[in-house]
């Protein structure tokens, strides 16, 4: 009895890690490519166009919700049921559902990179290297603070701070509340994409490395040297960190030592950063795949295609319901396509084996 139990385990825990091939659900085609990546909530992926066009699609049945003539070279920032836009030197909110504005407001200046929410709050980076803070709400600046240099990187909040990688090399600590600066370290290269948890950041830099730091001081905690620059943002679950170079090679490390646990090589070259599922981690190439290596050891898994080349990052719908689309692409071309797991039908008893007559 206790072997057949056994058993019955190994088999429940086998179809636990069981990878589901992700299909596509449904596709749009644009008339123009996309002029920066798509900017995404729960719901719906908003499209900048480079024919002037911001798009709203409902990411469940893959339909139009609304399209407005709108011209920006950055990816909109979502938040509260906002969508928001720089153009020259303003800032404009839209109500996610409609794309009526509700708010505007002037960004002297005009902005370096695409703008940035956070729990209410909305940075927007000036290319003479203010940081300006708004409350995501209304519009209100809160703080505005000279840094020195704009962004290179997208902004990481974590407790009660803002971690900004700049483009002349350095990463800066910030109170939220204030802009205040609390520690600046000058790293040996630009950072091209930083990752904030608990007690650490992580980030690859155009110095062909990938660094952990203790979020309260900037101090080492390790470093890996990488034959490429690092491709996108690392990804982080409770057990391993994950990053990409553009030597092709797909790394875990363990979260607290910075331990090799495996790596992975690739087809052709990464887009982006790797994107952590439950059970598996999904790597965008330069192609039409998406690649799935299995999370404890590296193996492939799953291979997802796309109607075209992989453009900007693809997005996954971390709540979404289990039935529905959960991936995301846009394609170079400007095409966007939703992609969802597949669930086989449940076996049952045949009544009658195919190619042979019914018994009466």
């Amino acid at each position: 009895m206790g072997s057949l139990f056994a058993a019955l385990i190994a088999i429940l825990q086998g179809l636990a890690v069981t990878v589901a091939p992700l299909d596509p659900r449904w596709s749009i085609p644009f008339d123009t490519p996309p002029a920066a990546a798509a900017g995404f909530d729960a719901t719906t992926a908003y499209v900048p166009l480079k024919g002037g066009q911001l798009v709203a699609v409902e990411l469940d049945r893959g339909t139009v919700r609304w399209r407005l003539d709108l011209a920006t070279a950055f990816t909109p920032a979502t938040g509260d049921g906002l969508v928001f836009t720089t153009a020259e030197a303003s800032i404009e909110a839209r109500d996610a559902m409609t794309g009526a504005v509700r708010w505007r407001t002037p960004l002297p200046g005009g902005a370096a990179v695409p703008l940035y929410w956070d729990t209410g709050w909305l940075l927007a980076s000036t290319p003479n290297g203010d940081l300006a803070a708004f409350r995501a709400s209304d519009g209100v600046l809160v703080w505005r603070q000279p840094l020195g240099a704009p962004l290179a990187a997208a902004p990481a909040p974590a407790l009660d701070r803002l971690f900004l990688p700049l483009a002349d090399n350095r990463l800066v600590a910030v109170l939220l509340a204030s802009g205040e600066t609390v520690w600046s370290r000058t790293m040996t290269g630009r950072i091209t994409g930083l990752l904030a948890l608990e007690d650490q950041l992580v980030f690859g830099t155009t110095a062909r490395e990938v660094s952990s730091v203790r979020v309260s001081d900037g101090r080492n905690r390790w470093t890996w040297g990488v034959g490429g620059d690092v491709s996108g943002v690392p990804a982080a679950d409770d057990k391993r960190i994950y990053f990409v170079a553009r030597d092709n090679i797909l790394r875990a490390v363990d979260r607290r030592s910075g331990n090799l646990r495996w790596k992975a090589a690739l087809s052709s070259r990464p887009v982006g950063g790797p994107l952590p599922l439950p059970n598996t981690v999904l790597m965008p190439l330069v192609s039409s795949e998406i690649a799935g290596f299995d999370l404890e050891t590296g193996k492939p898994t799953v291979t997802v295609k796309a109607a075209g080349e992989i453009g900007p990052q693809p997005f996954f719908r971390t709540g979404a319901r289990p039935t529905a689309v959960r991936l995301v692409a846009v394609s170079r071309d400007g095409r966007l396509q939703g992609f969802a797991e597949r669930f086989e039908p449940v076996p049952g008893p045949i009544d009658v084996l195919p190619g042979l007559p019914a018994v009466p």
